[in-house]
């Protein structure tokens, strides 16, 4: 009887042995960068992540480098940006993967009213205040970044226009981290058109919506 229990015992120890040696190489908490850039090699910013077909809250960043904290590791990894196209590559443990997108000459559109603007190459803008820099009509955008709604007047001491994001109302430090490539549309109000924002609409209102709510 008791051969029969040990025999038993190292039975079940030989099966679970793989199994125990197994879940300890499976790598947890995998850091992944990613590194997306175009076929210029210049980086994309505002890349849209999708990790194994998961799209990812954050997109990649100014300098096109996308972070990322995982539970187990992926099989596969999509950047894709409504500018350029998208490119899927294969996980193969790497800590750094760097993603070059093909681009396909796509055009942005801008609504600014009734007026249409098209920029051919958002991608080459620093930053909001640089794409929206003489391309929307109504604006005036000094150097040190300072936006002024032509055609408005000071009201309550300032002149600064109420700047709305996705349907927000924003501060300056928000409004300039907003990523060039992932603007849907531009949309500059003023006089009777800001009405739906009371007093705080007095100076003007800038509405961007983004492709990244």
């Amino acid at each position: 009887m008791k051969l029969f229990k040990h025999l038993f015992f190292l039975i079940v120890f030989i099966f679970t042995l793989p199994l125990t040696a197994q879940e300890k190489n499976t790598p947890k908490n995998i850091k992944l960068t990613l590194l997306v850039k175009d076929a210029k090699n210049k980086p994309v910013p505002g890349a849209v992540i999708l990790i194994d077909n998961i799209k990812q809250r954050r997109v990649a960043n100014k300098a096109g480098y996308f972070k990322i904290k995982l539970d187990k590791a992926p099989k596969e990894i999509t950047a894709f940006s409504p500018l350029i196209g998208a490119k899927k590559v294969t996980y193969n443990g790497q800590k750094t993967i760097i993603i070059n997108i093909t681009s396909d000459n796509n055009e942005k559109s801008f609504a600014t009213g009734d007026r249409n603007t098209k920029i051919s190459d958002p991608i080459q803008f620093r930053d909001i205040y640089d794409y929206l820099r003489g391309k929307v009509a109504g604006l005036n955008i000094s150097t040190t970044n300072v936006i002024r709604v032509r055609g408005t007047s000071s009201w309550n001491g300032g002149r600064a226009p109420l700047l709305v994001l996705n349907g927000v109302p924003v501060d300056n430090d928000t409004f300039g981290d907003i990523v060039p490539t992932t603007i849907r549309n531009v949309k500059v109000l003023k006089g009777p058109e800001t009405s739906i924002y009371g007093l705080r609409g007095a100076n003007g209102v800038i509405e961007v919506n983004t492709m990244i709510n």
